[in-house]
């Protein structure tokens, strides 16, 4: 049996506002955590964005209504969108101070972006020098799924790996890799 390190703990008082308690109440109930647990998840989660994603500047709205206007883009215009991918995470790195590296895009780009902006769930393996690449998309747009795998494509591309499998079906794409050093 693997025993996990968990972090150190701090005991800390809050005074929060009535409505907003019940709030975090209904929504720790909803996702079946506790309360304390519930309330690290959203001071984490907000600090993750803020540091990692929020450093330059983003536009706020509704999901669906992005996804409306994906799907009124032609596919060149996916892909011209998608090949600027590259650039504006290795931005972003710049301006947080991160290396812009494949581990650090897997932990602190494609991990951030699926968990706190949800444009996808996102898992990973790495055995080696070989990555494997998940991604689950939401399948009711085609195009966003055709954004997203050139999108992703195009950072991978840009740091100098080698896809060696890569693979499209009902939302869910996966693209397998190694470095192009590690040949």
């Amino acid at each position: 049996m693997e025993i996990l390190d968990r972090p150190a703990t701090n005991r800390v008082t809050l005074r929060v506002q009535s409505d907003l308690l019940d709030i975090l109440k209904s929504q720790a109930a909803r996702t079946d955590l506790t309360l304390n647990a519930f309330i690290n998840k959203m001071l984490n989660k907000n600090v993750l964005y803020e540091e990692n994603v929020n450093a330059i500047l983003n536009v706020v709205f509704p999901h669906d209504f992005f996804l409306m206007i994906v799907d009124k883009i032609s596919d060149r215009d996916i892909q011209e969108l998608a090949d600027r991918g590259p650039g504006v995470v290795s931005k972003l790195f710049n301006i947080i101070g991160m290396q812009y590296d494949v581990d650090h895009v897997i932990h602190n780009y494609f991990a951030v972006i699926g968990k706190y902006c949800k444009w996808f769930e996102f898992s990973y393996k790495v055995t080696g020098y070989k990555y494997r690449l998940v991604f689950c998309a939401d399948s009711a747009t085609p195009k966003w799924g055709l954004f997203l795998r050139q999108y992703i494509k195009s950072i991978l591309q840009s740091l100098k790996v080698i896809v060696t499998a890569e693979s499209e079906q009902d939302g869910i794409i996966v693209f397998e890799f190694t470095h192009k050093d590690q040949r």
